[in-house]
């Protein structure tokens, strides 16, 4: 089973702490449309990083527990987002915390780091912490987009030079980031197309409701686009 790997926090500070306010604005915009906030008070944020979705979503009166593998983004998180609860947990065990919510959210393509069986586990998980009628959104990446992009590519972000270089074995991609001023990423996906997740997602018993690409509901995912998103429903509500 492939595992979840930490990022470094040269990622975080390079993809992360770059993302323009106005791309957060447009994400929660599209979770408060699809988790009205006096049906879906109680949010689990999975895979929530330092809190840039927990941070708005409390803002807006919604409860959120958000939840990551990395200890050191949590403790950002719990450092800057005070109306919110944070913890350190594994997405693999969402039993553990022994908690129903209203909706869960999994946000900036956070999904797929382990194996068909584990991935597909989640999914049930998920499902499982949901109350009936409850609702999740995930955001994923594309598979039929990320086929069609070069092996390697040079690139820039906050003025952090680096090399990605993508590997595919099967429907897994690997890729590497390294830094020109040192340091190294690599991550793992095992990447979904849209009628794919789409049956994991009927399969652990969640209904989809919407399915958008770069959480515009007037878009539909295609190989035109990086990023889809998944909105279903706990049978049951």
């Amino acid at each position: 089973m492939s595992a979840q790997r930490d990022f470094s926090s040269t990622w975080y500070s390079t993809f992360l702490d770059s993302i323009p306010a106005e791309i957060t604005q447009t994400e929660i915009g599209f979770v408060e449309r699809w988790l009205p906030l006096e049906r879906f008070p109680s949010v689990l944020d999975l895979c929530c990083g330092s809190g840039r979705h927990a941070l708005p979503l409390a803002r807006r009166g919604y409860r959120v527990l958000g939840v990551d593998r990395n200890a050191d983004a949590i403790a950002k998180a719990q450092a800057e987002v005070r109306n919110a609860t944070f913890r350190v947990h594994d997405m693999r065990d969402l039993a553990a915390l022994g908690l129903t919510f209203d909706a869960v959210v999994n946000l900036w393509h956070s999904f797929g780091y382990f194996d068909d069986a584990t991935n597909e586990a989640i999914v049930r998980q998920v499902a499982q912490v949901l109350r009936p009628g409850g609702r999740a959104i995930f955001d994923l990446y594309n598979r039929e987009h990320l086929e069609r992009l070069p092996s390697s590519e040079d690139g820039a972000r906050a003025g952090i030079a680096f090399r990605t270089t993508r590997r595919w074995d099967g429907r897994r991609l690997r890729v590497s980031i390294d830094y020109e001023q040192g340091g190294h990423d690599e991550i793992e996906w095992r990447l979904y197309t849209a009628e794919e997740f789409g049956r994991v997602c009927a399969e652990a018993g969640l209904e989809p409701l919407q399915r958008s690409a770069w959480f515009d509901e007037s878009r539909a995912p295609s190989a035109d686009h990086a990023r889809m998103q998944f909105v279903v429903e706990r049978r049951g509500g």
